[in-house]
């Protein structure tokens, strides 16, 4: 999957839920609007998760080296080359 696409989704629904939570406090607790408002961030947070969630398995991690540290990618290239 393509990175800019995941981190302009990781962008709208951050920004989504950010929006959210920072207008909640401003509601009154028996409008619809604070039902909204909590739908909305509900939303903008399930939709962080599932992005989060789909790039970690669209990008796996790079394979531990011998030393225990994680490989470089220019390291990983060059094991994918021999």
């Amino acid at each position: 999957m393509d990175p800019e696409l995941l981190r302009g989704g990781f962008r709208i629904g951050f920004t989504i839920l950010v929006i959210a939570l920072v207008t909640l406090p401003f509601q009154p607790r028996d409008s619809a609007e604070f039902v909204v408002t909590v739908l909305a961030a509900l939303v903008g947070g399930a939709f962080v998760l599932g992005i989060f969630v789909l790039a970690r398995t669209a990008n796996p991690r790079l394979p531990m080296t011998g030393s225990g540290r994680t490989a470089t990618t220019s390291e990983h290239n060059q094991r994918r080359r021999q």
